[in-house]
Formats: structure tokens, sequence, C-alpha cells
């Protein structure tokens, strides 16, 4: 049935299988079977098994083979096949009082990638008749001297397909009144002996020709003949899969069977999903009655859904405009009209947020939030999350950017012939460098689609970005269509509200022109900056109020919700004697929160309507107001040039005023030991600024130290009242702190780099364990942040970048750094060959010859793993070349056990002791001949290794070397006897 057979491919050693390899229509096939006269469920599991050990990438399988009919069951007849809908072990069960035999087995149904093709595969046989017989035909061309059909039968015209439950086990089936007693209770049409056994295992889906009626006539006439129509039927109904992006297959050969928990896929799915994931699209305002509507025929528009100008746009279709030009709107509607239009096809849509959180700006919130919606439309794809080369087997949290790029790669390279469609607004609310990775890797994907016909598009819209050329792709202006123009018109007719036919007529002209193709300033005059500088200056009482409001909205660490706001901004006031000492009453009434965002920003800040809302400008034209306009410098002449900075200053000043208030800190030592979500809630609720004060003193206080010393402040910090509040707020256990955790650790785990610079000015010993902690060392825990600068500043060095190169490239989000637990950051760099971190290691003045956890020093890990640089430079600058492990192994021995012939010779032109013995009696001589390194082997005799010594098996040098025929160590050696 194949089209190609391939070349074999290396196995697993543990695998006995034997395997074909080969495809079918640009689809990759391994053909498997039983060994011979070995059948039955366990035999067919073993086989499953050792399948996946070598190919752990297959996604799923066809159990193709004979099988027994029910003739009572849909007229089925010898020939006929039969494809398994569920599978029930019929002879799986346990015997009760009365003797009987009670069946426990439950069912077992297809995967959804299976059962999808499967009812597409069906839905064409309802239109056209199966191409079983032609495939048979034109296969069995190439082998005319076979006999394929029993007895005097010609090949038949019709053969029928059955669909229905299939009962496995592992006793042939030879007895009617049985079979026919089994059919009933369970329902079922055929029986088999292995699909049961493979199901548990990786998907299957069994395909039986029918070639006898399990009773007692059993023969192998008719075996061939089902055995042939069952594999064309397999072979038509593998056509119907979606062709999947060919992978390298050795990169998987060797990759270990990894067992994840049932549940991991939903805990990776729902660790996608963020609050405000959507609070961006619900806000925007639906699309005014009658505009928008020539979108749908705008000819970019048109081109972009046709599917044969793919190769010109690539999927690309770019909408820029002015801020306020209804962007935003055009994208939402554009999205919903598609998701009305096209309900079975996939829609995805982000749109960025620069007044939202960090996840609303960011392009990681944008891969997460399409990752998601696309897994949850195409459910068959989650089994990207089971890759084990791009997530490691024991991650269940939310995985970091590079890694949800991979994921969202891999799903798009399988979607076959489904479409799939992004929409993502407001790329100018995005970080530019964000922005720019984000269109490279947007533009590989439309490549990649391109050339495996893949229907994937993605629409962008922003605002003007001269400096960003797409490859390929449509764009087109906004305010340049003749059809956003009577959009506006439209807009502007309607909200004048004016009866005279003849003054709309003489204003609408000049309104259109001042509005210069954007909404917004249809409603505001053109001079947004006089507007908002009348509107703040209209009186100038609370000037203080309203600039300590504008510093919460524009540099908070996230955007607040409205009480905490509320406490926030008293927090602050309270330091300028400005309001009533006493901690305000908590309230959730909108009207009172709506009062006191609006009083105090002057009626520009709006508390956003969404589930959870937050305070924000109400556009964000009014932030380049105050930023990019110089407006806070004309509201407030006297205003300190890194303005920036000061406020984070003054922010920090707010986060430590709450925490001080003494019903704050009753509150918090009155806490319950242990996570309780009540007490959390509780004082949370009655202290709503206490959550951000605690989680973001620390990050306002970083920020402020570009230009502000914190020495103080971090020689005061209350770090144990701190932890327990922290710790308190914290979801995850594993990511709390012992009360012993010391400050350094806490600034490295959180990534601020500017406050670890200045503790390490006023101290040393840095190094030193923290033993409970999650990561034990600062470094490491700042590698585990991928926070580079933070990294950069406990190896004492300006930047992370040196000589051109990032010294973490290729440490941060490290899969595999919990394995590391147990080092020391110098016995780690010096296991990973890194001389530029093990360098900067030891400018900071640590031990050189410190032992980790496994009792081995840094000279000791470099020497097992080869890196002759780093071990150069360690004994160099002191290390004891002959320090001896837990194992009394020294750097020698472990060079010589790892096969590291150069860096054996380095350690003992070095000086290296190389008559030590180890745990098992050997010297560096025994294992040099043990390891065939002759030439090593003569200089350690040259040297002057003691030729005498036995190891624990009494065998001395000259055995060793006897044994392996090296008859010149035999005469040397002979000769130093």
């Amino acid at each position: 049935m194949l089209d190609d057979v391939h070349e074999s491919l290396p196995r697993n050693p543990d695998d006995t299988n034997s395997y074909v390899l080969g495809s079918i229509k640009r689809r990759n096939i391994v053909i498997s079977c039983l060994p011979a006269g070995q059948y039955g469920i366990v035999n067919a599991a073993t086989v499953a098994t050792n399948l996946k050990r070598t190919f752990p990438k297959i996604l799923m399988t066809l159990m193709v083979g004979i099988g027994g009919g029910v003739p009572s069951k849909g007229d089925i007849r010898l020939g006929d096949v039969v494809v398994g809908t569920r599978i029930m072990q019929y002879d799986l069960g346990k015997i009760v009082a009365d003797g009987k035999f009670e069946r426990t087995a439950v069912p077992k149904v297809q995967s959804p990638l299976l059962g999808t093709a499967l009812n597409h595969l069906r839905a064409k046989h309802e239109l056209n008749a199966s191409r079983i017989p032609s495939i048979l035909q034109q296969k069995l061309e190439r082998y005319i001297d076979q006999r394929l059909y029993p007895g005097v039968y010609d090949p038949p015209g019709t053969i029928k397909i059955h669909y229905g439950a299939i009962a496995s086990g592992n006793q042939v089936m030879k007895h009617g009144i049985t079979r026919d007693n089994v059919a009933r209770e369970l329902d079922i049409i055929c029986f088999e002996m292995e699909a049961a056994g493979t199901m548990d295992i990786i998907p299957c889906l069994p395909v039986r020709g029918i070639c006898d009626y399990s009773d007692s006539h059993k023969n192998e006439e008719w075996q061939r003949y089902a055995a042939a129509t069952a594999a064309a039927y397999a072979r038509e109904l593998i056509e119907e899969l979606p062709v999947i992006q060919e992978q390298p297959v050795v990169a998987y050969l060797t990759s270990p069977d990894r067992n994840r928990p049932e549940n991991r896929r939903q805990l990776l799915m729902k660790s996608l999903g963020f609050k405000q994931m959507d609070s961006r699209r619900i806000n925007i305002n639906d699309n005014y009655k009658k505009t928008c509507q020539w979108l749908l025929n705008h000819p970019g528009y048109k081109a972009w859904l046709d599917s044969t100008r793919f190769i010109q746009h690539h999927g690309f279709l770019w909408i820029s405009g002015k801020p306020g030009a209804g962007k935003s709107t055009i994208m939402k509607f554009a999205y919903s009209n598609m998701k009305r239009a096209c309900r079975a096809d996939v829609k995805t849509a982000s749109f960025f947020n620069a007044r939202g959180g960090s996840l609303e700006r960011s392009t990681s919130g944008m891969y997460r939030s399409l990752l998601l919606q696309l897994l949850e439309e195409y459910r068959d794809l989650q089994t990207v999350l089971d890759n084990p080369d791009i997530l490691p087997q024991n991650q269940e949290d939310c995985p970091p950017l590079n890694i949800l790029k991979d994921l969202f790669r891999d799903a798009i390279s399988v979607l076959g012939q489904r479409r799939f469609t992004c929409f993502v607004d407001a790329l100018d609310e995005c970080d530019e460098q964000q922005v720019m990775d984000m269109v490279e890797f947007f533009e590989d994907l439309g490549e990649q689609a391109k050339d495996h016909n893949i229907q994937f598009r993605i629409c962008f819209s922003s605002r003007h970005y001269p400096y960003v050329v797409l490859k390929h792709g449509i764009r087109f202006t906004l305010e340049d269509q003749p059809g956003h123009a009577e959009d506006l018109a439209i807009y502007i007719t309607n909200r004048l509200r004016i009866n005279d036919q003849s003054l709309i007529e003489d204003l609408l002209p000049e309104l259109l022109r001042k509005a210069a193709g954007v909404f917004i300033l249809a409603e505001i005059p053109s001079d947004l900056s006089k507007l908002f500088k009348d509107l703040l200056t209209r009186d100038t009482k609370d000037m203080d109020s309203l600039l300590l409001c504008i510093r919460w909205i524009l540099f908070a660490e996230r955007p607040l919700q409205p009480e905490e706001f509320r406490h926030a901004l008293w927090s602050g006031l309270s330091l300028s004697k400005l309001v009533d000492s006493q901690i305000p009453a908590a309230t959730r009434d909108k009207n009172s929160l709506d009062k006191v965002v609006i009083s105090y920003s002057k009626g520009l800040a709006e508390i956003t309507k969404s589930q959870h809302p937050t305070v924000q400008f109400i556009h964000e034209s009014v932030r380049d107001f105050l930023l990019k306009d110089n407006g806070l410098h004309e509201l407030w002449p006297g205003m300190e040039t890194d303005w920036e900075i000061s406020s984070h200053e003054n922010l920090k000043q707010c986060c430590i005023s709450y925490l001080n208030q003494p019903s704050v800190s009753t509150s918090i030592e009155s806490l319950p030991p242990g996570p309780n979500s009540n007490a959390r809630e509780n004082i949370s609720t009655k202290f709503p600024f206490l959550k951000y004060a605690t989680q973001s003193i620390l990050y306002h206080a970083n920020a402020a130290a570009e230009v502000v010393v914190q020495n103080e402040f971090l020689s005061e910090f209350p770090i144990v009242s701190w932890i327990k509040m922290n710790n308190h707020f914290e979801k995850h256990t594993i990511r709390e702190y012992t009360l012993a955790a010391s400050l350094l650790y806490i600034l490295a785990d959180k990534g601020y780099p500017n406050l670890v610079r200045t503790w390490l000015k006023d101290h040393s010993q840095w190094q030193i364990p923290i033993h409970r902690e999650r990561y034990r060392y600062p470094l490491f825990a700042a590698l585990a942040s991928g926070n580079n600068e933070t990294v950069a500043a406990l190896l004492n060095t300006a930047s992370s970048m040196m000589n051109g190169t990032d010294i973490t490239e290729g440490l941060k989000n490290r899969k595999d750094l919990k394995e590391y637990k147990n080092r020391t950051p110098l016995s780690w760099a010096a296991q990973e060959g890194r001389l530029d971190i093990v360098t900067l290691l030891l400018e900071t003045g640590l031990v050189i010859d410190e032992s980790d956890g496994g009792g081995r020093t840094g000279l000791s890990r470099a020497a097992e793993n080869g890196h002759e640089a780093v071990a150069k430079l360690l004994i160099e600058k002191g290390a004891n070349i002959n320090i001896s492990d837990g194992s009394r192994s020294t750097a020698l021995h472990h060079a010589l056990q790892n096969r590291h012939e150069a860096m054996a010779r380095l350690l003992i032109e070095k000086g290296a002791d190389i008559n030590i013995i180890d745990e098992s009696r050997s010297t560096a001589l025994h294992y040099a001949l043990g390891n065939g390194y002759e030439a090593v082997a003569r200089l350690l005799i040259e040297k002057g290794a003691d030729v005498n010594m036995s190891d624990e098996s009494r065998s001395t040098a000259l055995h060793h070397a006897s044994q392996n025929g090296y008859e010149a160590v035999v005469r040397l050696l002979s000769e130093r006897s």
C-alpha cells in the first residue's frame, strides 16, 4: 500500500520491533507487526510501547488486519471491512459470588484527529463509493503472480464498510453461541485480538477485514483477501488525514519516553489564559450603524481572502491609520463579521492595550491569547503541548515567550487544510522591538504556510509604522479610503442631531476637514494639547492630587483596580497631610469610585468596563500629551528632568507609608500561619492597596535606583514581615520564601538589578547558598527568572553583553535548571563550559575549591565534561588539582572515565597526582588502558605511574594492557615492573 519505501532508521536500544518505513501521499508511515506466532493484547501492547520508544512523535496508529464478523449484525460478509468506533475488552472482568463472570472493561474510543478523518471519509462515501476495489487493482498490478482471492471467487465489485463496536481479547473466538451472547451484551459486530492493548498507549483505530464468522468453521481461505481490503481502506483513510509539516526524524529517535499526568494539557491550557485577555476588545465600541460595511468590498480585503492570491500576499493584511481613526473599531468589525460568516473556520483576535497590564501590551500576552484560542477551537492540535523537545516534561505553568512561539509554529504546521485567521490590533501600543520580532516571526510563518499550502492569514492594525516593511502582504491606510470618509460623514451627521438639512450641508465639509479622518477629533478640537491643558488648568486647586493620580496611572507596575487606586492616592496624600490620617473604609460602590477617579484626574481618567475593571486614561492621546507633547512640564514648570525616576521614588514612599500604618501592621502580625484563602481575601478587602504595596514596593525602588540612592532603604527593609506578607499573597506554594531568605536572594529572584548592585556594594560573600530556598543561590534564581541584567549585576559586570555576546545566551529559561539545585554557581558554570561566567565568578572572590552538593569542585565538573579552557583557567587561578570527591575520584579520574583524552593530558601536564586510587581502587593508568588511550597510558608511565597497583578486581595495568592487545605498552610495563 506504500507509494514509496524508505531506508531503515536506527531504533531505540530497548526496541525489539522490526519496521517498514515509507509514505502515502506525503504522509510518512511506520509499519510494524507482531512477532511470528505471537498474538493477543499483551503482545500488541509490547509492540506499541516499543513503537513509542523509537518514534515518540507518532500521533496515531491504525491496527490493520483480519477479524471475525458477527453474521447477525448488518449483513456482514466475508471480505467486508469493519472499522472500530468503540473497543471493548470482552475477556477482562472478575468472578462474582455466584460464580458468574462480570465484565469490568470500559469502552475505548478513537482520538479526535482520527475521528475527524473518519467522519470525513464516511461523508464522502455517502456520495461516492469507496475506492477499495480500485486501490487493490492498482496495487496488485505490480504483483500479477499473487493470488489474493479465495477459491474460485473473482474480485467483487462492491465491498461494504461497517462502522461499530469491536470486541478485543486474548483468546480466539471459535464458538458461535458464545459469540452471539457477547455480541448481544456488548453490541459488537466484530472480534479481534490486539486493539485493546494499544489504545492505552497510543491513539489507535482498528480496521479489520472479515475472514470468518468467529465460529468453529474458521479457516485461512479468506485471510489474505480480508487483510488486503482492510489495508486498502487504511490507505483511503490515511489520504484524508491532514498533511503535517515534516520534522527531522532522527532528532526524536533518542528522545526518552516521557510519562505525563493526564491533566497536564488542561493545566497548560489554563496557564495560557489571563484575566484581561479580552478586555480591550470588549471595551471597544461597536461600529456605528451603517459604517464599516465598505471593508467587505474593499479590493485589498477581498484579495487577502482570495486563496488563489495567497502566494502573492502570504496571508498578510496590514491596516494603518492615525490615532483615533477607528482602527480598533474596524478590526473588531472585521473579526466579528468573519466569526459570523465563516463558522467552520477558526478566527482569533488579540488587541494590544498600552493602558493595560504587562500581558495586554506585550507579544507574550498576544501569543498566549492566540495559542489558547486556536487550541480551544481545534482541540486535536493540543498534541503540540506533548512535544518534549519544546516543553520539559514537568512543565505545568505558562511557558516563556520563546516556547510560546515554538508551540504556535508547531500548531500552525499541523493545520492541514483547515483555515485559521488572526486579527492583531494596535501594534503601536506594544514595545517597538517586540513588534519587530513578532512581524519577523509571522513573516516566517507566512512563508511556511505558502510552501505547505496552509490557509493561515493574519491582519495587523497600527498607527503609521514607516520603518516596518513587509516582504509580502497587502497594506492600506484607513483615513485614505473613500468608505472611511463616508463612515465619518455618517457619524458626524448623526452626532449633530440638527434638523435643518441646509445647515448640516454647510457644517459637514468643515467638520470633516477638521476631523482629518479621525473619529475622536470629530468630537473634540484638533488641538488636543490645548484641550487637555485647558481641562487641567481650568482650576488650579488639588494639583498635587492630580500629579499623584497621573503618576499612578503612568508608572504603576500594573493597572490598579478602582479601590486599590483610591487607597494608593490616600497613602501618597497622607504623606503631605492632605487627607485624614485614618485609612479610609473600603468600598465597592461604583458611584463612589467613579467620583474619586474623575475628580482626582479632572476627567482624564476612567474605570474600564470589564469583568476586572482598572483605572486608565480616557484615551491614549492623553498619555501622548503628558509625555510626548511636554504637557507635564507645562503644567508643572519646576518639575525635575528625571521625572519618571522621581515618580517611582514617590510611589515607593506611598507603598512604605501604607505598609507602616499601625492598623496594617497589626493585621499582618495577626495573620494565621500557612495558606489561608479566607484570611487573604479578608485582609485584601479591608486593605485593598496592601497586596500591590507588598508585591511592587521593590519594583518602584529598583526603578528609582537609577538615580536615587537606595542603600538606606535596603538596610532598613523589614525583610521578615515582608516575606510573611508576600507569602500570604503568593498563590503558588513553591514560590514562597522561607523566613531565613536573604534580601539578595529575593532581589535576584524578582529580577531587580539596580537593587542588587546597591546591595552588593555594602556586602560580600553573596554566593553563600540559601539551602531552603527554591534555587539555593541568587545566581540560579536570577537565571530561572530569565533576567539578563540581574545576572550581570550578580556577576559584577555593567551589562549582560560581553564582547558582543550575551553571557546568558542559552541559559535563561533553561528547562533543566532545576537539575542543578545541588550545584554551586562555580561548579554549575564549569559543568556548562561557560568560560565567561566562570571568569566573572572568580572575580567575585569566591572559594575556588568549594564543593557542591555532590562533593564536586568546579575543576572536577569541568574535567568530567571535557571543558579544557575552563579547567585551565581554574588551575591557573589556584584550584587544587588533586581534590577527591565522595567516590574518592579526582578530576583526572573523571576526565578518563568520560573519555576526555585531551583533558587528561592537560591535567597530567599540570601536575595531577597520577597514583591516587578511587573507591574501586583504580588509578588513572587503569582508566587510560580500559578506555583505549594507549598514548595517555605511555605518558602516565613516563611520568612515573605505579605500574604494580591492582584494582578491586586485582588486575594490574599489565593485565589491562594484555587484555586490550597493547603490545608496546605491555613491553613498557614489563620493563618497569
